[in-house]
């Protein structure tokens, strides 16, 4: 347990670096194509794809990080009624199914990228479409390995609270 969240601290430290890289990269290169085409009626033809593509790479970012922090969509109309014991259940069995989800999305954007890289088509600046692509599978990994992590901590939590007879 103690890999898994020393594991899940550094990629929580290389995301927030990756985030605040793309954030100020889109900051400055959306005001230089505002300056470019006020003054100067041009512009970078790649910026718009780019910016677009960093917009990708950001939402799956701070995802991963608020899914980390469990900062993510919650429901929980439900569990404000239940007992101690029965939330820490319910927590399991929304860890355990979040976790089943992502791996299916993480099979699914595999396949998604490797259509991509088939067909070979490029993007801004003649980079590949699917290394700009990447960011899903990998996205929905950490997003995934962060679910494990929890389903590991609500499954602790249960049996170290509840788990013996009185």
């Amino acid at each position: 347990m103690k890999f898994l969240k020393s594991l899940n601290e550094g990629i929580s430290k290389v995301e927030t670096v990756f985030l605040v890289v793309f954030v100020v990269g889109m900051i400055l290169l959306s005001f230089s194509q505002v300056l470019l085409r006020t003054f100067f009626h041009g512009g970078f033809t790649w910026a718009d794809a780019m910016l677009r593509n960093m917009v990708l790479w950001v939402g799956f970012i701070g995802a991963s990080l608020a899914t980390k922090n469990d900062r993510h969509i919650e429901i929980d109309a439900l569990t404000k009624f239940l007992s101690q014991k029965w939330k820490a259940a319910a927590d399991v069995l929304t860890s355990t199914v979040s976790f089943l989800i992502g791996l299916v999305f993480i099979y699914a954007s595999y396949h998604f990228v490797n259509m991509e890289y088939q067909s070979g088509t490029k993007t801004f600046l003649e980079v590949p479409f699917w290394v700009v692509q990447m960011i899903i599978p990998v996205g929905f990994g950490f997003i995934s390995l962060r679910f494990l992590i929890k389903v590991i901590e609500d499954i602790s939590y249960l049996k170290s609270h509840f788990g013996k007879n009185p």
